[in-house]
């Protein structure tokens, strides 16, 4: 599965889909409001499933840092290294070939435990998806009259230097 996913995404799409399968079978969970990665059973059948364990320490780690260890992680780059044994992967990362025609074969049917693996985030469960989306810049940064109209924009300090439910804080944001 996770050399399925290095084809098709790189060190990223791994992470994504170790999070995503140990998240399937209950040994993380990833809170709804703050999207940490918190481990709820410390168990792994893989080394990249390990590194995800080792990223997401007690009481927990943002998922995106978690995701960005993961990715960088020895096990990652190790999956990378048996593609390369297997003449699938470059000496620069790139597909060869024979990993351009392997990674084809997927296109058409994508068997049901490699959905994520393959898809990336288009495969995950509407849950995982709305964890993975970051808001927008100045999305929460500015607060909301009670009628939903911005008060000033982002980037744009209001007339007097300061931020409206912020005093005393001056400049532009």
């Amino acid at each position: 599965m996770y050399e399925v996913a290095y084809l098709c995404g790189g060190p990223e799409r791994v992470a994504l889909t170790a999070v995503a399968a140990m998240r399937r079978d209950g040994r993380i969970k990833i809170s709804p409001a703050r999207h940490r990665v918190q481990v709820t059973r410390d168990q792994a059948s893989h080394p990249v499933e390990r590194a995800v364990l080792d990223a997401a320490p007690w009481p927990g780690m943002g998922l995106g840092s978690v995701l960005g260890e993961v990715a960088g992680s020895a096990a990652v780059r190790s999956t990378g290294d048996q593609l390369r044994r297997h003449a699938l992967l470059g000496k620069h990362s790139h597909l060869t070939r024979a990993g351009r025609k392997l990674r084809g074969e997927f296109d058409g049917a994508i068997p049901e435990g490699l959905r994520i693996a393959v898809l990336g985030p288009s495969g995950v469960d509407d849950e995982l998806r709305k964890a993975l989306k970051e808001p927008g810049p100045g999305r929460s940064l500015v607060p909301r009259q009670r009628d939903g109209k911005k008060r000033h924009g982002y980037g744009q300090a209001p007339p007097d230097g300061t931020i409206a439910g912020y005093p005393g804080v001056p400049g532009r944001w």
